[in-house]
């Protein structure tokens, strides 16, 4: 991960946030899932079974509406239809009839190949998806002059879906390609690292593949056909204003990154917030000791009116010492200094 990341702040791609967002949820969800599991092998109910399925549903229509750059309204309950029509037509064929799994809803088969059947799904929607929205938004002059040629909205749009089906095809494929000659899949090797036998993994193996072409096919098929329909109505006309920009917080990584951001922007201005609280009191803390105690402040006025009487006797005593003394006259005592003004009063 250090070195993804460092890769990615020499090439100035922007992806900090989503590959931390990336890292943090694979540790914790894995982590998660051990713990959710647990409970629900030894419990063994079907309707916990069904809950945890369902809930692996919806968070897989919510990932995959997320990656398109234009959305529409309606797009999150499509791709829920969708997702739950191919993982349950493909869960239901693969448990029963293929794999004959008793009961059915057996825990320990049915929710490590739905997972695997659901994560397929995903990356088809994702990219049929992305290819469709692309083609709507910078073809859709080519898809008005078909239209008002006379053509309908299935000839109109054949070739941008068969585009689209085939570059969301196009991982499946690459895949079911190099199995067994360059990789060993994920279930066939927990399958040989658990003691069984090889060529019973590499059978279960084989019908887990075709079962994730299945749903991919049947997934990425009807999430473009759907988006077709919606964009294009049945009056045969291109309608582009029903494309709307994707918002940040669609998906549950968009949910996980903005709630992440909002989260760290609440630790920021909490920390600014204890910052100036701290300050503040330091302040008050300093002006208290230079302004001294408060008894110190009650003694202040009484030490003031002290020193003003004190600072007074020794003015007047400083005066007193001031006055010129009279000379004495040996045989008359002190001589008596008389002003004018006193002679001619007396006179």
């Amino acid at each position: 991960m250090v070195v993804v990341a460092c890769k990615r702040c020499r090439l100035c791609l922007g992806l900090h946030s989503q590959l931390a967002v990336a890292a943090v949820r694979c540790v914790v969800q894995l982590t998660l899932l051990g713990y959710i599991l647990a409970p629900i092998f030894k419990l063994n109910s079907p309707w916990l079974v069904l809950a945890y399925a369902g809930f692996m549903v919806w968070v897989s229509a919510l990932e995959a509406m997320g990656r398109p750059t234009r959305v529409y309204k309606g797009l999150f309950f499509h791709t829920l239809g969708i997702v739950l029509l191919a993982a349950g037509c493909t869960m239901a064929y693969g448990l029963t009839l293929v794999i004959g799994v008793e009961p059915w809803w057996s825990p320990q088969y049915l929710i490590p190949v739905l997972g695997m059947v659901l994560g397929n799904t995903i990356s088809g929607i994702s990219v049929g998806l992305a290819a469709v929205m692309e083609e709507l938004t910078t073809g859709a002059d080519r898809i008005e002059r078909l239209l008002s040629l006379g053509a309908s909205r299935a000839e109109a749009t054949r070739d941008l879906l068969g585009r689209a089906v085939r570059l969301a095809m196009t991982p499946l494929l690459n895949q079911m390609s190099v199995v067994g000659l360059v990789s060993i899949p994920g279930m066939m090797t927990g399958q040989i690292l658990g003691g069984s036998n090889p060529d019973q993994a590499a059978r279960y193996q084989m019908v887990i593949m075709f079962l994730l072409g299945a749903a991919a096919t049947t997934a990425a098929v009807g999430s473009t056909s759907a988006a077709v329909a919606h964009v294009v109505d049945g009056c045969h006309r291109l309608r582009p204003e029903r494309l709307l920009p994707r918002s940040k917080s669609a998906g549950v990584n968009g949910l996980l990154t903005e709630g992440f951001k909002q989260l760290w922007g609440l630790l920021l201005a909490l920390l600014h917030t204890l910052r100036t609280c701290w300050r503040k009191c330091c302040c008050c803390c300093a002006s208290r000791r230079d302004d001294g105690s408060p008894e110190d402040a009650q003694q202040a006025p009484s030490r003031t009116t002290a020193g003003a009487g004190s600072s007074s006797r020794g003015s007047g005593a400083m005066d007193e010492a001031k006055e010129p003394l009279l000379p004495q006259c040996p045989k008359h005592g002190p001589r008596v200094d008389l002003r004018a003004s006193d002679i001619h009063g007396s006179r």
